[in-house]
């Protein structure tokens, strides 16, 4: 069977969109109650900060975070959307690749971006209006202020410092994709992935020797390097990842062998 054939990907995308439709409408909900009584927590004067009613920036860097963690952890969440090794079964027997299979799991937590873009537009929609109506001074939209946080932040962080964020987000992306589909457990997998980064992280600050100077400006071509490592370490995380989805089983108990 040829890996990949787009017109019958588009069959198994409209099968899963059909299928995963509650599930999107239920993160939908949940992500929209939950922006819509943050904003107005921090920015009513429900909660005061040095004094200070209309929070936005709280409201923003929470914002972000949001949007950022749903990236990091998004692959591990592939499954969410099944309901039992019942759904797991029906969509292992699919008429389509293994290959087109994944790239329709993966990309459970890519459709999740713009529905959360969307409540959370919504709930900063509902904030200004109530901000408004109680005569507020200061009521603005929260999304001002996030772009303002992202402009800053890019801003403070020099090509270097911007470079290696962009490397770790994308190898931690990469080893929550294999967590999604190593790990048995549907709902856990995000924390389980996580206690294993956790593990790594100690290890490799207990084997490696620390830095005699922490300010000293890393030489291009080691920079170079590093990204082509991590880039290769990235591409094997997700192949691993793919491996390990052709292998799921519905008898396992633990891990998805």
């Amino acid at each position: 069977m040829i890996q990949f054939d787009s017109n019958r990907f588009g069959k198994l995308a409209m099968w899963s969109l059909r299928n995963d439709r509650s599930y999107y409408v239920r993160s939908f909900l949940q992500i929209f109650a939950v922006q819509t009584l943050m904003f107005l927590f921090f920015t009513t004067g429900v909660l005061r900060i040095n004094n200070n009613s209309g929070n936005y920036s709280a409201c923003g860097v929470i914002t972000i975070m949001f949007f950022l963690i749903t990236f990091l952890i998004g692959p591990s969440t592939m499954f969410y959307s099944l309901k039992g090794k019942h759904d797991k079964q029906a969509l292992m027997l699919l008429p389509a690749s293994n290959f087109e299979k994944y790239l329709m799991r993966y990309s459970t937590w890519i459709i999740i971006l713009p529905i959360g873009v969307v409540a959370s537009l919504g709930a900063d929609l509902i904030q200004y209006v109530v901000n408004w109506l109680m005569g507020h001074p200061y009521t603005a939209f929260v999304f001002t202020r996030v772009f303002e946080l992202i402009g800053k932040g890019l801003d403070a962080l020099n090509a270097q410092e911007l470079n290696s964020f962009v490397i770790c987000v994308m190898w931690l992306h990469s080893i929550y994709a294999i967590g999604g589909s190593f790990f048995r457990s549907r709902k856990y997998t995000w924390v389980l992935t996580t206690l294993v980064i956790i593990v790594i992280g100690l290890l490799m600050a207990w084997v490696m020797p620390e830095s005699s100077n922490d300010n000293a400006q890393t030489p291009t071509h080691v920079m170079a390097i590093a990204d082509a490592i991590t880039a290769i370490l990235v591409m094997v995380n997700f192949w691993l990842s793919y491996r390990c989805f052709c292998r799921t089983q519905n008898i396992g108990r633990f891990i998805n062998f």
